[in-house]
């Protein structure tokens, strides 16, 4: 009967301690800073009601009618020596009036890029049609910036780029989101200097790419970390003030559980997921910042307005984290006399 107890009662116990290391190896550094943070201090900070940053608007780009040119049958049957015939073709089909913006887009570069060339193939006896592709050349390139933005910055990836949930690893750092942008942007600005040459594939297969980035993700930690180190900030600076953590220039018990704590947890949170959640927003937004301001005559208010505030979030993310830090440093280092 003893035996069978003993055997009862370490099983028990192997049963207590595997959940306890599998319980906690769920949490992060930064969730274990933060609870064991306040087990010592024996105050709660109170969950936050919403990690959420301000939606994406619906208008990213300003409403504007395109004018368009005409091209009669006549007209296109005497294309057949150009290369723009297939281009016209392509955009009047009943898939060509449906598609993406990405992929008119791309018919307008294909276009723009094909035109001059076609001009210079055709007859004294076609001034007419000379001049209905010379219209629609200067119609496409004054309208080029906001299909540009439409097909980008407006168009579907990039709203869920921003709004979807993706999870990841603590050492996870999103290279292809932030080349994808790199691509977008260094295109974009290749376009806008006319020169219209694009492979279609290329720019769906790197717009795809942005929806699984994980950038909504990345704000939502950036907030989570705003909210509790900012909060957290404040508790030590009390307890500091009344002597918790110093003590005639030594470490008290409570400062010397502090330590361990920054040691143990805030240091490796501050080395990975803090750092790299950081480092993926901050690449991010600097490659979406260079976008905005090479299109920024055609973006709507509300969208440049929503962006000021995703930056000032990093911006006061890296404040937050120079305040917790400088909270810290007579802990860590020596208490003064």
């Amino acid at each position: 009967m003893i035996e069978l107890l003993k055997k009862l009662f370490a099983f028990f116990l192997l049963s207590f301690f595997l959940i306890n290391i599998f319980g906690c190896s769920k949490k992060s550094n930064f969730e274990a800073y933060i609870e064991r943070s306040e087990r010592l201090l024996g105050k709660r900070i109170q969950s936050p009601t919403s990690l959420i940053s301000a939606a994406l608007p619906r208008h990213v780009v300003i409403d504007k009618k395109s004018s368009g040119t005409s091209i009669d049958l006549l007209d296109f049957f005497s294309l057949s020596p150009c290369e723009l015939q297939l281009i016209i073709a392509r955009q009047n089909s009943s898939l060509g009036k449906v598609a993406l913006d990405s992929q008119k887009l791309i018919n307008d570069l294909l276009f723009l890029d094909k035109a001059e060339r076609c001009l210079d193939r055709l007859s004294p006896s076609d001034q007419v049609l000379r001049e209905k592709i010379q219209k629609a050349i200067s119609d496409k390139k004054s309208n080029l910036s906001t299909n540009i933005a439409r097909a980008t910055l407006g168009g579907p990836e990039y709203r869920e780029m921003w709004s979807g949930s993706r999870s990841f690893g603590d050492l996870f750092f999103d290279s292809k989101g932030i080349l994808a942008l790199s691509y977008i942007r260094d295109k974009s600005e290749s376009w806008l200097e006319g020169k219209y040459q694009v492979e279609d594939l290329e720019l769906e297969s790197n717009l795809s790419i942005l929806r699984a980035s994980p950038l909504a993700e990345y704000m939502k930690h950036i907030l989570r970390n705003n909210y509790y180190l900012s909060r957290l900030t404040i508790l030590i600076k009390e307890e500091y003030r009344k002597g918790g953590f110093c003590k005639d220039g030594a470490l008290t018990e409570k400062g010397l559980i502090l330590r361990s704590l920054v040691k143990t947890y805030f240091t490796e949170a501050s080395s990975s997921e803090i750092n790299i959640v950081t480092r993926g927003l901050s690449a991010s937004l600097h490659e979406i910042q260079k976008l905005n301001q090479l299109l920024s005559n055609v973006l709507s208010n509300e969208y440049k307005e929503f962006f000021t505030d995703q930056l000032n979030s990093l911006v006061q993310s890296k404040k937050i984290l120079r305040e917790h830090s400088a909270a810290l440093k007579p802990i860590i280092f020596s208490c003064p006399n």
